[in-house]
């Protein structure tokens, strides 16, 4: 039987690889541990709490982003988009300081200062140009390159070799655009999503205790999750519901007509 803390561990990993963010996984994964320890007292196994714990970490990562994530076979197999962009990146910060370091060997070697005249300004207009385009593009794309002329007009102005300053134009560029994907990435996806028990709005569930919405009795299950319920009118043992809304630590539910 699998120990607790290497469930939540093996979970804590496929949810941050499936894009769940950081912050949020810890949070989930409290939360998991406070039921996990509250199973455990009460004499129960991981698997009562759990269940099948592909399934039970999928739906969880799903219902917190509000859209299909990656699989947990997908994850393992290193085939998520946070993965290959995490790939893509390494391979740009190692062309990015190939550059750099060729650009530090050549630095030594002075440039003409007939030539620099005409890169110290070519350098200097192109970054304006670029920083003016990101100003009203606001795409991250053409900072880079800003960032990249920037670092070679100062090159330039130091009198460096003219091959140094395309180095360091390329890698600094590179380095940028890599370091920027992320926030492009975050920019693209816009979603706010669902914290807490607010994660559950829309999930299906089974109920366990007769819903009283007088008495406030009720109990449900959802996902192998047991949670106090409530409706706008009696629902039996058995039946199926939908969760609408969250009021404090009840869920509101509604029943799914057969």
């Amino acid at each position: 039987m699998p120990e607790p803390g290497n469930v939540v561990v093996e979970i804590e990993r496929y949810w941050l690889e499936a894009g769940v963010p950081g912050d949020a996984v810890s949070a989930m994964s409290a939360e998991l541990r406070q039921h996990l320890s509250d199973a455990e007292a009460d004499g129960r196994n991981v698997e009562e709490v759990v269940g099948d714990r592909v399934h039970f970490a999928e739906s969880w990562a799903a219902a917190y982003r509000g859209k299909p994530v990656a699989t947990w076979n997908d994850v393992n197999s290193g085939k998520t988009r946070k993965q290959r962009d995490s790939r893509r990146d390494k391979i740009l910060f190692g062309i990015g300081a190939a550059a750099v370091i060729a650009a530090a060997a050549l630095a030594g070697q002075g440039g003409n200062n007939v030539d620099n005249e005409f890169w110290r300004w070519a350098w200097t207009i192109f970054a304006i140009v670029m920083g003016i385009g990101e100003i009203f593009t606001l795409g991250f794309f053409l900072l880079p390159f800003a960032v990249g002329a920037a670092a070679a007009a100062i090159l330039a102005w130091f009198n460096v070799a003219i091959l140094a300053q395309w180095f360091v134009f390329f890698g600094v560029s590179i380095f940028a655009l890599a370091y920027l994907r992320r926030y492009i990435g975050r920019q693209d996806e816009g979603e706010q999503p669902r914290v807490g028990a607010n994660r559950w709005v829309g999930s299906e569930g089974l109920v366990l205790q007769h819903i009283d919405p007088h008495t406030g009795a009720g109990m449900v299950t959802i996902l192998h999750e047991e949670w106090r319920a409530t409706a706008l009118s009696p629902i039996e043992v058995g039946e199926r519901v939908v969760v609408t809304e969250v009021k404090g630590a009840r869920l509101v539910v509604e029943q799914i007509e057969n």
